[in-house]
């Protein structure tokens, strides 16, 4: 609690300080016993052996976003002091449904018809067959090719067409996704489809997805669809891990031209910004500020032939690697400095930018047939410009505050 209102961590932590001030949700709603809580009134429970899960123990968590499987409100309605405790197989994630509760309506959800949306291939519905599943997984190893290992963690890569039993797990795998991701949609089962799933020694902690796109006769770009962990394993440092691998896999595929992510939010962008920023760091040191900034001359691009060679070697974005080369300008800027802040704004701005640019002309030809003629075209152009440079400049607060943050990391792990 105190590391959120520490001052180098900057603004952007003490902001989100005060969601830990929020009262504590409850299981059931004081109006009305009958309308439960589905993220609280949900346990699962991770079961590596028999032992385990007759002595009460295993790894424990509590579902994140139900409302894709109950009500939107996350609720679920008919059952007063509703308990359900799903028990999953740490290797092969074969669940174990068990509901209690003291009276029910006769309106109530149909929590069997619910569940039956999450597990596509079935559940377990008694103790023997939990027993049994348990028992046949014990000296079974995890499905895959085991590509990254780092203590007691490893990654085994999977591929639906090629990985003998992949086809038979991925439904339980999918359960996870649907309960831990907010608007989760599947992978499909084309072989593009990478599974890139982490385990501690035997036991399930966490998925990464990439599709392989097809940008040419022979060449691809690989996105990183989805990543999830337990939430025991959230802000362990498996995320940059698994991004790191995602990378490698990238190199060391001729084919691949670029890699890219879906629509990180912003935890994982902070993740990703730290990423890149040491990688800029490790192989292209040459580039990047080694003194306090304090003209305005300093505040410059990378070089077009220097971006082309990064870009090269990483196969990364040239935005996020503008975006990191930006990361360590600030670092190094005299924040002191009204003008200095205000010229770097204006670099931001300018980079903002550059993502957005396209020809309106084409698009609005396209639209209806005919084309507009360059005065209201231009018109056109100008109400964009000026609409992007509003968002933007909104986005500029946020911006530096996550700016801070990462710098603040790099700093703690000795890169600046």
């Amino acid at each position: 609690m105190a590391n959120l209102f520490d001052e180098e961590q900057g603004q952007y932590l003490r902001l989100n300080a005060l969601k830990y001030l929020e009262k504590p949700p409850e299981v059931q709603r004081e109006d009305d016993p009958f309308i439960t809580n589905g993220s609280l009134a949900i346990t699962y429970i991770l079961v590596e052996t028999v032992e385990q899960y007759k002595t009460g123990q295993g790894l424990k968590f509590q579902p994140s976003y139900v409302h894709q499987v109950f009500r939107q409100s996350n609720e679920i309605y008919g059952y007063k002091d509703l308990k359900i405790t799903i028990h999953v197989t740490a290797l092969g994630l074969k669940p174990y449904i068990q509901i209690s509760y003291s009276e029910q309506t006769e309106d109530a959800d149909d929590l069997k018809e619910s569940f039956n949306k999450v597990y596509e291939a079935g559940y377990l519905t008694n103790e023997d067959q939990f027993i049994k599943a348990l028992e046949e997984e014990y000296n079974q190893e995890p499905l895959g090719d085991l590509i990254e290992e780092y203590g007691d963690f490893k990654i085994y890569k999977c591929q639906t067409a090629i990985t003998n039993g992949f086809i038979q797990f991925k439904p339980f795998l999918q359960a996870f996704l649907l309960v831990l991701i907010d608007g989760v949609q599947y992978p499909g089962d084309e072989n593009e489809w990478v599974y890139l799933i982490l385990y501690e020694k035997r036991q399930f902690i966490g998925l990464t997805t990439v599709y392989k796109f097809n940008i040419g006769w022979d060449k691809q770009r690989h996105r990183l669809s989805q990543m999830l962990f337990l939430p025991q394993y959230q802000r362990k440092g498996h995320g940059s891990r698994m991004l790191k691998t995602v990378y490698k896999l990238g190199l060391e595929d001729e084919k691949c031209l670029q890699i890219t992510l879906e629509d990180p939010s912003e935890d994982f962008q902070v993740m990703r910004d730290i990423t890149d920023s040491k990688i800029l760091h490790e192989h292209f040191k040459d580039i990047i500020p080694n003194h306090i900034i304090n003209s305005v001359q300093d505040i410059v691009d990378i070089p077009k032939d220097k971006l082309f060679e990064i870009m090269k070697k990483t196969k990364l974005h040239a935005y996020q690697i503008k975006r990191a080369y930006s990361i360590y300008l600030y670092a190094f800027i005299n924040k002191k400095s009204s003008k200095l802040m205000t010229d770097f704004a204006k670099y931001l701005l300018r980079e903002h930018q550059k993502p957005y640019v396209r020809k309106k002309n084409i698009l609005v030809k396209f639209e209806d047939g005919s084309s507009l003629d360059p005065k209201q075209l231009h018109l056109l152009e100008l109400k964009e410009r000026e609409d992007r440079n509003i968002n933007a400049e909104e986005s500029l607060g946020e911006e530096f505050c996550l700016f801070e943050l990462i710098a603040t990391k790099l700093r703690k792990d000795k890169v600046i």
